[in-house]
């Protein structure tokens, strides 16, 4: 467990007014264990939006610090993290992380908590939660999936894709591509000649890929965090080239980049591998405040900056800012108060003020404004179950691992793709 900084002993308010002492934000995720390179992209996220807050005031002077609990990608550990960080920590203001391999059993013990949390989960069982404190600033894992087989059947530089290998880690999170990718693929004529849960703990997979390449397919799907380096470095032994393999927009990651790289070296990954991500620009006033504070919060974690084009580390520390702005505009510190205002603030009311920082929204709320926050990872738009979608952009990777857009899927082929895939 890390700590930014010392825990103040400050509690949240019962009723109206923010109070006084430090506001923490829990980040639930994994650290250790097969997905631990989840957990530090969500720290990065904390950081950066908890140095913009407490540079600016902070949250009615309350300072927020950053705190990680470590799921360590398993249900049954994830249990006591939560109820440990929700126990031992009145001052709690959100919550932020909360993958697939958790959610489904923290989510409820922090909506029961009336906590407000932002997780990154992409299983489909959230598309309509009942959960209330519940926020989910990304599309659901089968719309990642459909758009990888729109990115095979679609994609630039290469003639579509018929033949597919789906290589995923057998944890949770990862296996809930496989179904919506595999329909999506049967559907517009595509045949999957493999499907391959694989140990994410593995530390060979000779005999895993040698039955993938006597398939012969034309592409790899793959999701398999902590592993896909080594899994890729026999697929180029034992084939005597590496073969081309689309990603999910979790593989869009520094550590990933740095395992895979370190593999099978840089031009193959250049060369073979593509992904999806959102729609993000990387660009304007409010990625231009995540970058300085993203930069500044090396002193804290030194990986920090390696995050700048993370997609879920941009949509988190959206996450924190908003909720920041949400106990202002309540003039509350009461979660049960605030929680409404995080929805209001990031989707915006008829005459809101477009904003794209905490100072701005501070200012403008100071001045009896109604805002709307579009900060570092673009607009946001929640449904009636806090749910928010965006597009797909279709990218790969310089040199140094820096992401690069290739193309995007027109609406068109979007909206093909995941009628194949029983999207709806």
């Amino acid at each position: 467990m890390v700590v930014m900084a010392a825990c103040g002993g400050g509690s949240t308010s019962s009723g109206s007014g923010i109070g006084s002492g430090d506001l923490l934000v829990g980040v639930i995720a994994p650290f250790t264990g097969a997905d631990a390179g989840l957990g530090p992209a969500y720290y990065a996220a904390c950081l950066p939006a908890a140095l913009s807050i407490n540079n600016n005031g902070g949250v009615g002077g309350r300072k927020v610090k950053c705190q990680q609990f470590d799921t360590r990608g398993e249900p049954a550990d994830a249990v006591p993290a939560a109820n440990q960080m929700i126990a031992a920590n009145s001052n709690l203001m959100a919550a932020i992380g909360c993958t697939s391999d958790e959610a489904a059993t923290v989510a409820p013990i922090m909506d029961r908590s009336h906590l407000p949390m932002f997780c990154m989960t992409g299983q489909s069982e959230f598309n309509k939660t009942n959960l209330q404190y519940f926020h989910r600033l990304v599309p659901p894992d089968e719309f990642d999936a459909f758009a990888m087989v729109g990115s095979a059947f679609f994609g630039p530089g290469h003639s579509p894709y018929k033949k597919f290998a789906l290589v995923f880690g057998n944890d949770i999170g990862s296996q809930a591509f496989v179904g919506p990718a595999t329909k999506a693929i049967q559907t517009l004529g595509g045949t999957v000649v493999i499907n391959q849960p694989i140990n994410l703990t593995a530390t060979t997979f000779r005999t895993e890929v040698a039955a993938m390449i006597a398939t012969h397919p034309d592409v790899i799907l793959t999701e398999a965090l902590g592993a896909a380096g080594t899994y890729m470095k026999e697929v180029k032994q034992q084939n005597g080239a590496t073969l081309p393999f689309i990603g999910t927009s979790a593989t869009v990651d520094p550590v990933w980049f740095k395992q895979v790289s370190d593999a099978i070296g840089v031009d193959d990954v250049l060369k073979y591998y593509t992904a999806v991500d959102l729609g993000f620009s990387f660009s304007g006033p409010g990625y231009s405040e995540f970058l300085t504070q993203l930069t500044a919060s090396a002193s804290t974690f030194a990986d920090a900056p390696k995050y700048k084009q993370r997609g879920s580390t941009l949509h988190l520390y959206d996450g924190v800012i908003v909720t920041a702005l949400a106990i202002v505009s309540a003039n509350s510190s009461d979660r049960t108060v605030y929680n409404s205002k995080i929805k209001e603030i990031a989707n915006g009311t008829s005459g809101a003020t477009t904003v794209s920082t905490y100072k701005e929204g501070v200012d403008a709320l100071k001045a009896g404004k109604a805002i709307r926050f579009v900060g570092a990872g673009g607009e946001t738009n929640f449904n009636q179950y806090n749910n928010s979608q965006q597009g797909y952009l279709l990218v790969g990777v310089d040199k140094d691992g820096n992401e690069v857009t290739n193309g995007h899927l027109t609406q068109a082929q979007t909206q093909q793709v995941i009628d194949a895939g029983g999207g709806g």
